[in-house]
């Protein structure tokens, strides 16, 4: 379900952002496309400092 959620999101980001360019305003569309960027960047952070918290040994 939260995957579907995540794409739902994504979706609609790129959407909106390329409305936004489609109206003549590129800078709102560079803005979403920036944040889209941002929220990508700290989800892999995230995950990255989950994946270290639980080392396997064997």
């Amino acid at each position: 379900m939260q995957s579907i959620i995540n794409w739902l999101l994504a979706s609609l980001v790129f959407i909106a952002s390329f409305t936004c360019y489609a109206m003549g305003n590129a800078s709102g569309a560079i803005i979403l496309i920036l944040a889209g960027f941002f929220f990508e960047v700290l989800l892999w952070l995230r995950s990255m400092k989950e994946q270290e918290n639980n080392k396997r040994l064997f």
